[in-house]
């Protein structure tokens, strides 16, 4: 079952498991960037009824958010779980732990929509980071 239900407080879930998880290592807590949270709801809207989560290119994002060390990297997740179970899930992935560990990235975005279109209510959620 999915819970929360509510896309905004799921998205910030997810931002407080990806400090917690981050409070371990040598990577700074990361803080909630508005553009990217905006990019990072787009993101999600796109990907609603596909059948694959394909990453896009982040130009577009670099160029409007312009963050200081001038690079994105993005995590996307669609499922029936918890905030903790899908950055748990991302964390045993080495490309997503790396962004999610990346100590040059510092700012993050999360948006999350309900998806229906596919099955089961699931989440999908978009994780813009920025650096």
């Amino acid at each position: 079952m999915l819970e929360p239900t509510d896309p905004a407080r799921y998205a910030a879930l997810v931002v407080s498991e990806t400090n917690e998880l981050r409070a371990g290592t040598d990577s700074p807590e990361l803080t909630t960037d508005v553009c990217a949270t905006e990019a990072a709801t787009a993101r999600a809207e796109q990907l609603v009824g596909r059948s694959e989560l394909d990453h896009a290119p982040l130009d577009d994002v670099i160029a409007s958010c312009a963050p200081p060390g001038g690079t994105a990297a993005e995590n996307l997740s669609r499922a029936a779980a918890s905030p903790a179970q899908v950055v748990e899930a991302w964390d045993g992935s080495p490309g997503h732990r790396a962004n999610l560990l990346d100590p040059a990235l510092t700012r993050v975005g999360v948006g999350c929509v309900v998806d229906t279109t596919t099955g089961p209510e699931q989440m999908l959620c978009s994780q813009v980071f920025l650096g």
